[in-house]
């Protein structure tokens, strides 16, 4: 009886160690499946891990990649043409960045170039000295044994049809100012200087036969007090950034009063600016004064449109290579009529060949000679 009931005791404790066992080794074996259940969600891989904790990581390895690979490539700058005075040597190796084209200019205005007023943001001259006359310029031109030749279309930003014809036809040199009374001002700029176009801003000015001759609500009358002028100066600077300087839109009378057009170039030249005088009246103070104050400026020589067909406009582009041959520079103005554009394109093609260059406003600043 003894020896059964040893085997019996014996038998249970066999079986109590293997439940035992075989229940710590299941435990210790088995991970519960936890993407289901209460909404918990499933573990993901350990790099996958890492960027749910810090949702900046990719974003900054991306820009340590980008920064690095632009030092990589810094030493491969295409120097084909000239960055203008402050702008950077551009990387023609890679892609341009959406801020920068490959001619040079920013797309975007830059903040430090900008200083915020009820206005809207005006431009000013940085803290290290940079102007927007500078850095919106297109490159300088190398070749200086060309006689040069810049054109400027004015008054757009009116009629989105005519508008987005210059800016994508127009050959790149091609200077383009908009209007104040424009629309989407800030997106045709942007699209501007994308394709290589510096931009101007033509600011309303007084005419001889105002008001019969009306420019507008923001015209510039000589009859208003210098703090008017400047504010309605303002006014039409605040419309949108990133541009070289302004041209007068007509102007005849105020542009001849020295004590009008005075305090104009003073801000203009206070805020990093040029000026370019459309010389509406031969009587014109403007060019020569904003000379006398070290600003830079350019005069237009001939408005090659005034009448609209095309043999007149190429009869007037020659008298502009005439006048480039005699004096080294010349400036035209047109408007963004499609006869307009159609022939100033189609005589951009040849003028290299007849040994003429075709460069932005701002390449020839400062060297004309002034009318009398």
């Amino acid at each position: 009886m003894p020896s059964d009931y040893n085997k019996i005791l014996i038998a249970w404790a066999s079986s109590l160690i293997f439940v035992i066992g075989g229940t710590l080794l299941l435990e210790a074996t088995y991970t519960p499946d936890q993407s289901h259940g209460d909404n918990t969600p499933a573990q993901v891989s350990s790099e996958e891990g890492s960027h749910a904790a810090d949702p900046h990581a990719e974003e900054a390895k991306d820009t340590h990649s980008e920064t690095k690979q632009h030092g990589d490539h810094a030493a491969d700058t295409d120097e084909t043409d000239l960055p203008a005075p402050g702008q950077p040597a551009v990387d023609t190796s890679r892609p341009a960045a959406i801020s920068a084209i490959p001619q040079g200019i920013p797309v975007t205005a830059l903040p430090e170039l900008l200083e915020e007023s009820n206005f809207g943001p005006l431009p000013k001259i940085a803290k290290d000295g940079r102007k927007s006359y500078d850095i919106y310029a297109a490159p300088r031109v190398r070749d200086r044994t060309k006689s040069r030749i810049a054109i400027l279309v004015t008054d757009l930003g009116k009629k989105s049809r005519n508008t987005k014809r210059a800016v994508d036809q127009l050959p790149k040199n091609v200077s383009l100012a908009f209007s104040v009374y424009g629309s989407n001002l800030h997106d045709w700029g942007q699209k501007s200087r994308a394709k290589g176009h510096e931009v101007l801003l033509a600011i309303p000015m007084e005419p001889v036969n105002y008001p019969q001759n009306d420019p507008g609500p923001l015209t510039l009358l000589t009859s208003q007090t210098n703090r008017i002028k400047v504010n309605l100066l303002r006014s039409s600077l605040g419309k949108f950034s990133g541009y070289v300087g302004v041209v007068n839109y007509m102007g005849s009378r105020f542009t001849a009063s020295s004590d009008s057009i005075r305090p104009v170039l003073d801000e203009l030249k206070r805020r990093g600016l040029m000026f370019v005088d459309n010389r509406d009246s031969k009587y014109s103070l403007a060019a020569s004064m904003a000379q006398g104050i070290n600003m830079p400026w350019a005069v237009n020589n001939n408005y090659i449109d005034n009448t609209l067909d095309s043999e007149s406009i190429a009869a007037q582009l020659i008298e502009l290579e005439k006048r480039a041959r005699a004096q080294g520079t010349a400036m035209g103005i047109a408007r963004p009529y499609p006869v307009s554009i159609r022939a100033i394109t189609v005589w951009a093609k040849t003028l290299d060949e007849r040994g003429f260059a075709l460069v932005p406003v701002t390449s020839i600043a400062n060297q004309q000679a002034l009318p009398r």
